[in-house]
Formats: structure tokens, C-alpha cells, sequence
């Protein structure tokens, strides 16, 4: 009787032993955001920004960073909450204080609340022959800013026009910058970048050395955290990344392998992050002093990256959603559709990911994926050659534009 008890506690022993050696498989095979033993966390914030509107998403991107994360949460339904008929063209939205979103759509800026109202619209006219791609901003004081066919323009957040700076040269950045003392800086097609102050006069205006400024509709013009200097494309082996001062001193130029594509994006100590390389295939981190931090070579070029609250970067690459840590290194990939160059990515205060992809531009799968890598849910709509990007409201809501040749509706979703 003894030599069984004994037996039965050496056979409890042993289960008990394989049970706790399973679950520390389990858990180090999916470390959480506080496992720092494997991944770097880098904690994130909004950098204060007083002459950028203090609202859910001021301009293309968020923030004067272009980091794509909203201070507040997305939607967690993934439900059609209403749609908002649009032009053939459109922009980003931008939101201001009081939940009205302005959008350009085809020659127009629009002002539109968000159960549909259209509330003014004012010309500003095509860019070059085609579509104004230029997504506006939104001052401190709620004055709108936007690129025009020849130059840019301040609207008061009644319609009225403020000023026009004529440049002589159509803007059609997506974001254009504005500096912590209101001046503001914009690209022109042309490849010239400007520095207007914010009653609408011209302080200078710059041409790149060598090659030219990225003035492509994806480009943006990105500031360091301490607003001192900004970040500008290059299209060059040797001057592939500019750092410029805020009075037009180019500081200088980093040598990154090719030409700069789609958004630059700034983390809180300054690293920033882009495409870069020989047709922009490669995703490289540069820190604040012009050092390779990282490359991730062949991801293929796209619109923008996500930083999300912990300093993790989100990224599209070969039909899959990628999650690196700030270091560089792969958390996990999500399969998703094919994202074209026009996809783009944001996030929300709790680092969930919202992506729209398509594998025939015709119907696109919106979907939000969890900072852990589990897809939250999926809602197909029916999107063609999308070129605007989405943006997130305090109300929770994800603002989901695009465009769209065919007969079928051109419209914003507005997704709960």
C-alpha cells in the first residue's frame, strides 16, 4: 500500500511537471508587450504640438511626427456605420474640435459633419490636370490649410478665405508641415520646397543640391521632436534623406542606397523611419544623428508605417502585415490582401493596427488587427484605386475614403 501512495505521487509529480513545462512553451512562443527579455519596448507619446489643431487627427498622419497612432481608440464592431457620398478623388480627412472632418474631393475642400452634412465647399482647383491629392491641416486657432493648383490656402472653418500664397507651382504633398511657431512648409511639383509663415508670405524657398526633393503625392515633410529641424526625401544615392533647419539650412543629407519613398515617420527619441534604396524597396530606421539603426531589405516600397504605443513598427509587405519591434526585429506577421501602394495604415491608443488591402482594387478587406497579431475583424467594401488614406475620431470611428472609377458610389465610410 505504502509503494503505491508513492507511485501516485511520483506520477502527479512528474504531470504536474509537464503541465508547467508546457505552459512556459506556450508563453515563449507568444511573448506579450512587456516581455522586454526578447523585444525592446520604447514606450510612445504624443509630442506636444501647440500650433497643430488640438484634435482626434489634425492632419495627414496625426501628428507633426507622422507617426499614424490616434490618442484615442478605433472602432471595435467593424461595422458600416453610415456612408458619406464623395468626389472621384479624395484626400485624407482631417478632423477638427468639433467633429467636423474636411476633405478635398476632385477641385474642392469640403467641410462635411460626420452624419453627412455638407456644410460648405470651396474651389481650389486640379493639381497639374489631375486630382488635388492634397490632404489639409488644421492650425491651433482652426484655421484650414490646403495645397492648391498654384500654390496653397487658409480657410477660415467657415469657408472663408484667410489668404493664398501663390507659389507659381501646384503643392500636391499630402502633408504638408508646420513648425512649433506656425510656420509652414510645403513641396512643390516642381521640387521646390517653401517656407510660407502663417499669415501666407514666402520666408524662402529651396531647391535640393542634387537630384531633387521627393515631391510625389506620397511624400511628407516630418519634424524632430524638438521641432528644430524637419525631414525631407531625397532622390539620390548620396541624398537620399534630407535634414533641413527651419530656416532653410540644409544640415545635412544622408546617403541611404536610393531614392526616398512614401511617408517619414519620427518615434519620441527622434529615430525616424522610411523606404528607402534602390526602388525604394528597403524599410530603414536612421537615428536622430544620421546612423543606420536598421534595414529591412526587399519589403517592397508603400505608403507609410505605423508607430504604435510601445515604439513597434507596423509595416505591409508581400501580402502580410508586419509587426518589428523598435530595434528591428519581427513579432509577427498577419496574411492579408495584397496592399497596393495607395494602402495605408493607422493605429489607435491601445496599438490596434487598421489596414485596408485588395488583391483586385475593386473590393477591399478593412480590417483591425490587435498589437498581439489577432485579427480583430474584417469588413469587405466595395473601394477601387483607393488613394486617400483613413483617419481615426475621438468618437471612435475609422474615416475610410477612396476613389473610385466606375459607376458604382464614390464615398467615405464611416466604420464602427
Amino acid at each position: 500500500m505504502k509503494s503505491f501512495r508513492t507511485s501516485i505521487i511520483i506520477i502527479s509529480t512528474i504531470l504536474s511537471l509537464l503541465i508547467i513545462s508546457q505552459g512556459c512553451k506556450s508563453n515563449s512562443t507568444e511573448p506579450s508587450d512587456t516581455d522586454t527579455t526578447q523585444f525592446v519596448i520604447k514606450p510612445q507619446h504624443d509630442i506636444p504640438w501647440p500650433t497643430l489643431g488640438q484634435t482626434a487627427w489634425p492632419k495627414a498622419l496625426h501628428d507633426a511626427q507622422c507617426t499614424g497612432r490616434s490618442s484615442f481608440d478605433g472602432p471595435s464592431l467593424g461595422k458600416i456605420k453610415t456612408t458619406i457620398p464623395l468626389g472621384e478623388y479624395t484626400t485624407d480627412p482631417v478632423m477638427s474640435a468639433d467633429s467636423v472632418f474636411y476633405i478635398v474631393a476632385d477641385t474642392n475642400l469640403y467641410a462635411i459633419s460626420l452624419n453627412g452634412t455638407r456644410l460648405w465647399e470651396k474651389y481650389i482647383g486640379r493639381t497639374n490636370g489631375t486630382a488635388n491629392y492634397n490632404s489639409p491641416i488644421i492650425t491651433a486657432d482652426g484655421t484650414i490649410l490646403v495645397g492648391t493648383y498654384n500654390g496653397i490656402s487658409a480657410f477660415q472653418n467657415n469657408g472663408n478665405l484667410l489668404w493664398n500664397a501663390q507659389l507659381n507651382d501646384p503643392v500636391i504633398i499630402k502633408s504638408c508641415g508646420i513648425d512649433l511657431t506656425g510656420n509652414i512648409y510645403v513641396l512643390g511639383m516642381s521640387g521646390t520646397l517653401f517656407s510660407i509663415s502663417n499669415s501666407g508670405n514666402i520666408r524662402w524657398q529651396l531647391i535640393a543640391p542634387q537630384g531633387s526633393f521627393r515631391s510625389i503625392p506620397h511624400t511628407t515633410i516630418s519634424f524632430s521632436p524638438d521641432g528644430t529641424r524637419f525631414y525631407v526625401g531625397g532622390s539620390t544615392n548620396s541624398q537620399s534623406l534630407y535634414v533641413i533647419d527651419t530656416d532653410g539650412n540644409i544640415i545635412r543629407s544622408d546617403s541611404l542606397g536610393g531614392e526616398q519613398w512614401g511617408a517619414i515617420s519620427v518615434d519620441v527619441d527622434g529615430n525616424v523611419y522610411s523606404y528607402f534604396g534602390q526602388n525604394a524597396n528597403d524599410l530603414v530606421s536612421v537615428s536622430s544623428l544620421g546612423a543606420v539603426r536598421w534595414r529591412i531589405s526587399n519589403v517592397g516600397s508603400n505608403y507609410n508605417i505605423v508607430i504604435d504605443p510601445n515604439g513597434n513598427i507596423a509595416y505591409l509587405s508581400q501580402a502580410k502585415l508586419f509587426l518589428v519591434d523598435n530595434n528591428g526585429k519581427k513579432r509577427w506577421s498577419v496574411p492579408v490582401r495584397h496592399g497596393d501602394y495607395w494602402t495605408h495604415l493607422v493605429c489607435d491608443a491601445s496599438g490596434n493596427i487598421y489596414v485596408e488591402t485588395s488583391d483586385d482594387m475593386l473590393v477591399y478587406d478593412v480590417q483591425a488587427i490587435s498589437t498581439l497579431g489577432k485579427v480583430l475583424w474584417t469588413l469587405p467594401v466595395e473601394a477601387y484605386v483607393k488613394s486617400a488614406g483613413p483617419s481615426l475620431t475621438k468618437e471612435g470611428y475609422l474615416l475610410f475614403p477612396h476613389s473610385n472609377y466606375n459607376p458604382a458610389p464614390k464615398q467615405m465610410y464611416v466604420i464602427e
